[in-house]
């Protein structure tokens, strides 16, 4: 059964301990995923928890930046501080409350902006030993000059995206790079030996919710299933 917290002003919707090694946190809204995350966990065998309540824009972007499209309000990069408080507060209790190991193995699975976050946090931490980011805003100002110059540490868990195929379509200018970043990044992943995995499906950036999950959660837990 379903059970629902908050933590610092975030809202945590967590699945039965279906699984106490394994736990998947989700950076999402939650009324989309409200009826899938029970089945969804005994489905994969993973306890699931999503956590939503963020102000997306802010907490998701690594650094300040021009807002897009051009008249939207400026990102105000406080990933750093979203990220402290995801360690230091929302995972140990979040990890009490549902009496999972002390060595669980955590994957974030983000989508847009939280998708980027996912990848951002990735790159310098290892409180997550695996991610899915599901049409990653990779087109972010500033975010490929970043991942070209820093020195891309070996992953030992497994890394899964997705881009809908319309996506680098957008009439928003700024939104056009997001496939060939996409791309781009995984080439970068690859060559420092990561596992990675990538999916081009159809539709736009906001097509097929459930289903892209879906897709996420097969991908990463039958491929750590082969470990």
């Amino acid at each position: 059964m379903t059970q629902k917290f908050n933590i610092e002003n975030l809202s945590c919707l967590c699945s039965s301990t279906v699984n106490k090694d394994k736990i998947a946190y989700i950076l999402y809204p939650m009324d989309i995923l409200a009826g899938w995350i029970e089945p969804a966990a005994k489905k994969y065998g993973v306890t699931i928890v999503v956590i939503t309540g963020m102000d997306w824009q802010n907490v998701f972007s690594p650094w300040a930046a021009p807002g897009v499209p051009k008249d939207d309000p400026d990102f105000k990069g406080e990933s750093p501080e979203f990220l402290k408080l995801l360690q230091t507060k929302v995972i140990p209790q979040v990890e009490k409350t549902l009496q999972v190991n002390t060595d669980v193995e955590r994957s974030l699975v983000g989508v847009s902006m939280s998708g980027l976050f996912a990848l951002w946090q990735w790159m310098i931490c290892d409180s997550f030993k695996n991610i899915a980011s599901l049409s990653g805003s990779f087109w972010y100002e500033g975010f490929i000059d970043w991942i070209n110059i820093i020195e891309i540490p070996y992953k030992s868990g497994f890394g899964f995206f997705l881009l809908g195929d319309q996506e680098s379509k957008s009439n928003i200018k700024a939104f056009q790079s997001v496939g060939t970043n996409t791309e781009h990044i995984i080439r970068l992943l690859k060559d420092k030996g990561i596992r990675v995995q990538f999916e081009s499906v159809p539709g736009n950036h906001f097509s097929d919710a459930i289903p892209r999950l879906e897709k996420a959660f097969t991908a990463l837990y039958s491929q750590l299933q082969q470990d």
